[in-house]
């Protein structure tokens, strides 16, 4: 009987191990970003509010609508798997964009396309963490880039919200027709490059609808 009750102690220890060895340490950035994020977005009602851009009144509820949705779910998540270094590097591009628009305001010419590419980019996350059989935002979707008849282009890519900033975010591993990378859901620009041929950069949402973890895209390529 004692070693049936020391079998049973074993096998519970075990599984509670196997359990929280699952998870990992949540990270604190990810409420400062957040903080952040919504004291940026809060300040740049008051300026809003009193535009007469009816569209951009409409982006700006959109974009406060859908931070709401997406926040407490990212708070969640990260109790119970940390959120990655890329991940938070996306939530902290966006911060810092939102604070750069609410401190140039009216120097900021581009604000409805700004406000409704981070609407779009965290849609996209919402989206992916509610439609994985996970429930969390762990999910990366492997991105396969084709540049159709025509190979041995670079692909390099930004966030959508970046698209006046001359910086190359990511640049893929191999060039087309084997390039892909893994990224997190979002919104993003991807370009190609190759003989100082620049193709137009293409937006292209990432995410998940049912599960899929890979999106191919077949980016066009730059004029002779």
């Amino acid at each position: 009987m004692k070693q049936l009750y020391n079998s049973i102690i074993l096998v519970f220890a075990i599984v509670f191990i196997s359990g929280c060895a699952s998870y990992t340490p949540k990270t604190n950035d990810l409420t400062a970003i957040l903080a952040k994020t919504n004291e940026a977005i809060t300040q740049l009602e008051k300026k809003i509010s009193t535009s007469t851009d009816q569209e951009l009144i409409n982006a700006y509820n959109r974009l406060n609508q859908k931070h709401q949705e997406l926040f407490p779910l990212l708070e969640k998540c990260n109790e119970k798997y940390a959120l990655t270094t890329e991940y938070l590097s996306t939530l902290r591009a966006t911060q810092k964009i939102l604070a750069n628009m609410d401190k140039n305001f009216d120097q900021v010419t581009d604000k409805r396309f700004m406000l409704n590419a981070i609407f779009q980019d965290y849609d996209a996350k919402l989206q992916t963490i509610k439609n994985t059989a996970q429930n969390d935002a762990t999910t990366k979707i492997k991105v396969v880039v084709s540049s159709g008849n025509e190979e041995g282009f670079f692909v390099f890519g930004k966030l959508s919200f970046e698209k006046e900033q001359e910086i190359k975010r990511f640049r893929f591993n191999q060039p087309t027709q084997n390039a892909s990378q893994d990224f997190v859901p979002g919104y993003y620009l991807f370009w190609l490059e190759k003989d100082n041929r620049i193709s137009e950069p293409e937006l292209h949402l990432i995410m998940s609808n049912n599960g899929e973890e890979e999106k191919t895209l077949v980016l066009a390529t730059p004029k002779e």
